[in-house]
């Protein structure tokens, strides 16, 4: 019957009305309950004050009826009728749906704004993100380096354990003038000392085999036992990636040159000591200052057995361990030590920021450092202390695996291996350096 109420479960689908519309006053009582019936357009109502309202939400709602999708709006039949297409339970959850995601409306024309000016501003929207992620895109990849350092990426990370492993041999030249007639009796005879490290290939990146060589300004080690009492100073001398460009027997070889006041004068070739294995060692510390890397070593040549003279007044045992610290190169030198500053190792202030925290003399940076990982040496002009220690090599050494292969190797090479072997190793010929020192008299 026409003017009656319509049930709640049964409602008439309105044709034309948009999906998105300001909060109406019509109530169920303003719809009629026949299907075929026309719906009733929300204009034509009895009671003027109802009248009223709804043509001033008309007004409101005029730009967003015709601007409306068409996908939005109900089906029409052909017989001019609202074509219902949905239950009332599904076109329930469709409105229900449809307010949890449209945003509260206000009064007045504020709370209406049309679907096709909305889309057009999320579109603006989209397209200015669009270009701002690709002006960072751009930014980014052009400063990725750069910000990968400043968020802490580390140049020369610390490692804990073995840091490098290799051969280690020992040489000492005798004072110019010192001919093979006269001979070197004591260390007073002695120029310089050297240590010379050749890392295995394994444990480098470089294709061929580093060398470093050190010198110690003491012409000898410093003595295990006196401990700490003796530090002594030492400097890199020569460093590179590529052992046989060396060319150790013109290096180590003898010298002739001459001065204006003394004329002529010749140097004898270094003389080989003792040759062993060694490893650099950073055990884990509790604290990052209490850091530290040892170099230990175990001799091959001469033998426990055969050490003499020459290898006891240059305080080489048969294994021993050093504490190494290397200095800071913007740190000053004590009086009439140390190389002059165009002479010092060129970290780089990056590594020297890093390492040491900064320029020693400016307060912002520490003197010297244990060098962590090994190629902190890998500079030619490091400076550095030597500092021994009366323990052990296998209670300083505490990767078990790696001191007993140390160890074995060491003693199996001083098997089979002879002096001579050792000199050829080095690619040194017998006539121009002799094995004697090798074997522990002096030469």
């Amino acid at each position: 019957m026409r003017g009656k109420p319509a049930s709640k479960s049964h409602q008439a689908v309105d044709v034309d009305v948009p999906a998105r519309r300001t909060r109406s006053k019509t109530t169920d009582h303003d719809v009629s309950q026949d299907d075929d019936a026309m719906p009733i357009s929300p204009t034509v109502e009895t009671g003027s004050k109802r009248k009223e309202e709804e043509l001033s939400a008309e007004e409101d709602e005029e730009e967003t009826v015709e601007e409306e999708p068409a996908s939005k709006k109900a089906k029409v039949g052909d017989d001019g009728h609202a074509k219902p297409k949905k239950s009332d339970s599904e076109s329930a959850e469709e409105q229900e749906q449809e307010a949890k995601t449209k945003p509260k409306s206000t009064r007045g024309r504020r709370a209406s704004k049309s679907a096709g000016a909305r889309g057009k501003s999320a579109a603006k929207k989209k397209e200015k993100e669009k270009v701002a992620d690709e002006e960072d895109s751009e930014m980014h990849d052009g400063e990725s380096n750069s910000k990968a350092e400043d968020e802490g990426e580390d140049l020369m990370p610390d490692v804990n354990g073995v840091l490098e492993r290799g051969h280690i041999y020992f040489f000492y030249r005798p004072k110019i003038d010192v001919g093979p007639e006269d001979g070197v009796h004591d260390l007073d005879d002695v120029s310089k000392f050297h240590i010379l490290l050749l890392p295995r290939e394994s444990e480098t990146k470089s294709k061929h085999q580093m060398f470093r060589v050190f010198t110690i300004g003491k012409k000898r080690l410093p003595d295990r036992a006196k401990g700490g009492r003796e530090v002594f100073w030492a400097t890199m001398t020569k460093f590179g990636d590529n052992f046989a460009e060396f060319k150790a027997s013109e290096a180590m070889g003898p010298v002739d040159y001459e001065t204006k006041t003394k004329g002529k004068r010749h140097n004898e070739p270094a003389r080989v000591a003792g040759r062993g294995h060694y490893a650099f060692f950073s055990p884990k510390p509790k604290t990052p200052s209490q850091r530290a890397t040892h170099l230990l070593y175990y001799l091959t040549h001469p033998s426990p057995a055969d050490i003499g003279e020459v290898q006891e007044e240059l305080s080489i045992y048969a294994s021993g361990s050093f504490i190494v610290q290397i200095k800071n190169p913007k740190a000053s030198n004590p009086p009439q030590a140390g190389l002059r500053p165009e002479k010092k190792a060129q970290y780089g202030d990056d590594v020297i920021d890093e390492k040491f925290g900064g320029d020693a003399e400016r307060g912002t940076g520490r003197r010297f450092i244990a060098p962590n990982p090994a190629s902190m040496l890998d500079f030619q002009g490091t400076e550095m202390l030597l500092i021994p220690e009366k323990h052990e090599v296998d209670e300083i050494l505490t990767d078990e695996k790696a001191e007993q292969e140390i160890e074995e190797e060491s003693r199996n090479e001083a098997h089979y291996m002879s002096a001579r072997d050792v000199l050829k190793e080095l690619r040194l010929d017998e006539k121009t350096f002799p094995v004697t020192a090798l074997e522990g008299d002096w030469l």
